[in-house]
């Protein structure tokens, strides 16, 4: 068993503990979206794994006007959650700093959970695990103050926009870092509104698990980046 399915068979394993009091219907329809039927690499580039979630770049009918934050928050983080661990999939067999292999093997273990806890949250408050596209106008909704440009933010959760991004750099310790810092942030900006504007407890305490760990992993990022390339400021962004 490779190290990626390790991490998929623990993930799996703490999501049923976790969610041990949701109904089975609704542990297996988490579990079974969140696991991936094949590890994204650059080797499979060219048939990209089916996504299950989805962005509106257009219309601005797919997600209704007067929708919940939590529901808005959910349908946010489950693609952008999907998109990393799919950069962090292609870029295990390719990165050489230890401290980024680890980084991304923790993505990937940390995140497939993860997205299996908000499926459950979506199907227990919202009646349906499978979040909704999302478009401009919910991002705004979500995150009016965000740090990075809309056309970034929405890029950044395309897992597909994101491999390839990736799979095409020449210094791939270096585009995975450039990648997800920016894609970190956007996440902890959007968790930083949820602890204001979230109606239930079970996503505020959520958003701060992830402002704790993904600015750790920031912090982790720019440190990494300083040490080998002499500065902090990122350089490549999504293609």
């Amino acid at each position: 068993m490779t190290h990626r399915w390790k991490f998929y068979v623990i993930a799996a394993l703490f999501s049923a503990s976790i969610f041990s009091t949701f109904s089975p219907a609704g542990q297996s329809q988490a579990l079974a979206q969140a696991t991936p039927e094949q590890a994204v690499s650059c080797d499979n580039l060219g048939t990209p794994k089916p996504s299950t979630y989805g962005m509106d770049h257009g219309s601005m009918a797919a997600t209704p006007v007067a929708v919940e934050f939590d529901q808005l928050y959910i349908d946010m983080m489950i693609p952008h959650h999907e998109s990393v661990v799919s950069l962090a999939e292609a870029a295990l067999p390719l990165l050489t700093d230890a401290r980024l292999i680890t980084l991304a093997e923790n993505i990937v273990g940390a995140q497939v959970q993860e997205i299996a806890e908000l499926q459950a949250y979506r199907l227990e408050f919202y009646g349906a695990g499978d979040p909704l596209p999302m478009d401009e106008q919910s991002m705004m909704q979500l995150m009016p103050g965000m740090s990075t440009s809309m056309d970034e933010t929405m890029a950044l959760m395309n897992a597909d926009t994101l491999v390839a991004t990736f799979c095409n750099a020449s210094d791939f310790d270096l585009v995975f870092i450039d990648l997800v810092l920016p894609h970190h942030q956007s996440a902890v900006d959007a968790s930083v509104a949820a602890l204001d504007q979230a109606t239930h407890d079970e996503i505020r305490r959520f958003a701060q698990r992830v402002i704790e760990d993904q600015q750790r992993e920031i912090d982790l990022l720019l440190t990494v980046r300083v040490e080998i390339y002499g500065s902090a400021t990122p350089t490549a962004r999504v293609a």
